[in-house]
C-alpha cells in the first residue's frame, strides 16, 4: 500500500512540474540550507604527487589517433610528451578463433570464440593517455611500462578477454602470426628490469592510473589472463584512484616475489573491486601502500594480502560480501595498520574484527595473521585529508564515480595538482560564489526560472538578486555538475 502510495505521489510531482521545475524542487527537498552536495575531489592525491609530481603529457601536443598503428606510434614514443586522446575502440583488427583456453582454433571448431590477436605497447615517458567519454577502450591492447617516468593513464577500459595465447609454462599472449609470444597478458605491467638499461637507473617512476575499468571473465583456469595491473621491481610514486576491478581472478601484483626486494612506494585509493574470485586485492611484498577508501564487494578469493616485509596503511575501506577481505602470512612479516575500516557479511576475518552488520565469521588462521603496525603515516607525506570519504558512505561514493565515463575528456581540463575548490553563501545582501575561472553559474528560483547564469571570469563573483527567496545554484566546470541551495 506504502509504495503505490508514494508511486502516485511521485506521479503527481512529475505531472505538477515543468522539467526545469521539478529538477529545481528535487534539488530544494536533497539540499540543505548548510550543506553543499559536492562532486568528489579528482584531483591527484598520494605517491604520484610527491618528489616533483606527475604531469604526463600536459608540457606536449593534443592528439587523436584515428588508427592501431597511429596509436601506437603516439604511446611508444620514448619521450616527447603527449597528451592522447582516446575516443573508440582499438584492436589489432586481425580476426582469428579460439578455444576457451585461449589456442588458436578453426571457426568450425566446438566452442570455437570469434575474436583479434592481441598486442603490447610500451609506453614511452611524459605520456597522458586519456579516454574521452566512456569510448576510450584498449581491447586486448596491454600497456608495458618499463623504465620509464611521468605517465598518466585515464579513463580506458581494458580487457585482454579471449586473446589468443599460448602457455608454456605460463600464458603468453601470441603474435598476428600465430606463433610468436610477446608477453605476459596483463592489461597493464609496470616493472624496472630492462638489461639494456644500466643497472642503477632502472626504476618506472611517477605514474598515475586514474578512473579506469578492467576486466577478463571469471572462468575455472585462473591462470587463462595475468594481472589487471602488475608492478614488479623498482616501481616508486604510483597512484591508483577510482578504477573499476572486475571479473577476472588474479588482480593487482606489487613484487613478484621474495627476491622482489624494493621499497615500492603505492597509493591505492578509491577503486571498486567486484566479483573477483580470485585473489591479489592487491598481493603486496616489500614497500610502502597506502590503501584507502576502497570497496571490496562480492569477491570470494583472496583479499588484500600483506606478504613479505609489506608496510600498508588501511584506511577507511569498506569490505562486503568477500571471503577473505585482509590477510596476511606471518611467517613473511608483512605489517598492515587498519583504520576505521567497515566489514559487513565477511567470511573470515584478523583477529579482534567483526562484521558491522552482526554476521557470523571465521578467524583467520595463526599463520594468515599479520603484524599490526605500519612504518610510516601518509598524513607525514603528503596531504589527502580533503579528499577522504566517510567510511559508511564509500559503498555508494565509489560505486557512483570509479570507471570510465566519469571525468572529462577535454585535454584542456587536465588539472593534476589544483583542487576544485566551490562554495556559495549569501553576504551582505548578496549572492557570493567562489569557483575556479570558466565555470558556468546558472541559479534558479524555486519556479524553476532560470535568474541567472554566466561563464564566471573571477574566483569569487558577487550576484544581485531582485528578492528574498530559496535558490538553487549549478556550477558546471569540466562537464562536472555542483548544485547548492542558498537562502537568500
Amino acid at each position: 500500500m506504502f509504495s503505490n502510495l508514494a508511486k502516485l505521489i511521485l506521479e503527481r510531482i512529475v505531472m505538477k512540474f515543468h522539467p526545469i521545475k521539478l529538477f529545481v524542487f528535487l534539488c530544494a527537498c536533497l539540499l540543505s540550507v548548510e550543506s553543499q552536495a559536492q562532486t568528489p575531489d579528482f584531483r591527484m592525491v598520494g605517491f604520484a604527487t610527491l618528489d616533483g609530481g606527475t604531469t604526463g603529457g600536459a608540457a606536449g601536443q593534443t592528439v587523436t589517433p584515428e588508427t592501431f598503428v597511429e596509436l601506437k606510434q603516439y604511446v611508444e614514443d620514448p619521450s616527447t610528451p603527449y597528451i592522447i586522446r582516446i575516443e573508440k575502440e582499438f584492436n589489432t583488427g586481425v580476426q582469428t578463433w579460439v578455444d576457451a583456453d585461449g589456442s588458436i582454433v578453426t571457426n568450425e571448431a566446438a566452442g570455437a570464440i570469434e575474436t583479434t590477436f592481441g598486442a603490447i605497447f610500451k609506453v614511452g615517458s611524459n605520456k597522458t593517455l586519456l579516454g574521452v567519454g566512456d569510448q576510450g577502450f584498449l581491447n586486448r591492447i596491454g600497456l608495458v611500462i618499463q623504465c620509464q617516468s611521468n605517465i598518466i593513464i585515464r579513463n580506458i577500459k581494458f580487457t585482454m578477454k579471449n586473446v589468443p595465447a599460448t602457455r608454456d609454462g605460463e600464458y603468453k599472449i601470441l603474435d598476428t602470426d600465430g606463433t610468436t609470444t610477446i608477453g605476459d597478458p596483463d592489461c597493464i605491467g609496470i616493472q624496472a628490469d630492462a638489461e639494456s638499461v644500466p643497472e642503477a637507473e632502472r626504476i618506472s617512476q611517477h605514474i598515475w592510473i586514474d578512473h579506469c575499468e578492467f576486466y577478463n571473465e571469471n572462468i575455472d583456469n585462473k591462470d587463462r589472463y595475468d594481472g589487471l595491473v602488475d608492478n614488479k621491481n623498482n616501481v616508486q610514486n604510483l597512484t591508483i584512484s577510482w578504477c573499476y576491478f572486475h571479473d577476472h581472478s588474479k588482480a593487482l601484483l606489487s613484487g613478484k616475489g621474495s627476491s622482489d626486494d624494493y621499497n615500492r612506494t603505492i597509493t591505492f585509493h578509491h577503486n571498486y573491486f567486484y566479483q573477483v574470485f580470485g585473489s591479489r586485492l592487491p598481493l603486496l611484498r616489500f614497500g610502502q601502500h597506502h590503501y584507502f577508501n576502497n570497496f571490496m564487494e562480492n569477491c570470494e578469493g583472496d583479499g588484500l594480502n600483506l606478504r613479505i616485509n609489506t608496510n600498508c596503511y588501511i584506511e577507511r575501506n569498506y569490505f562486503k560480501d568477500s571471503k577473505k577481505p585482509v590477510f596476511g602470512k606471518l611467517s613473511e612479516n608483512g605489517q598492515g595498520k587498519l583504520i576505521d575500516n567497515i566489514f559487513k557479511n565477511c567470511s573470515r576475518l584478523p583477529d579482534g574484527v567483526t562484521n558491522v552488520d552482526g554476521a557470523k565469521s571465521e578467524p583467520l588462521s595463526s599463520s594468515e595473521e599479520f603484524v599490526r603496525e605500519c612504518n610510516f603515516t601518509p598524513s607525514d607525506l603528503y596531504s589527502y585529508d580533503d579528499v577522504l570519504t566517510a567510511t559508511e558512505d564509500v559503498p555508494e561514493v565509489v560505486k557512483a564515480y570509479s570507471g570510465v565515463g566519469v571525468i572529462s575528456g577535454d585535454a584542456t581540463a587536465i588539472n593534476t595538482t589544483q583542487k576544485l575548490d566551490q562554495a556559495v553563501w549569501v553576504s551582505d545582501h548578496e549572492l557570493v560564489i567562489r569557483a575556479v575561472p570558466n565555470t558556468t553559474a546558472v541559479v534558479y528560483d524555486l519556479s524553476g526560472r532560470t535568474v541567472y547564469q554566466a561563464m564566471l571570469t573571477d574566483e569569487i563573483s558577487h550576484i544581485q538578486l531582485n528578492k528574498k527567496g530559496i535558490y538553487v545554484v549549478r556550477l558546471i566546470l569540466n562537464s562536472q555538475a555542483t548544485n547548492y541551495k542558498v537562502a537568500f
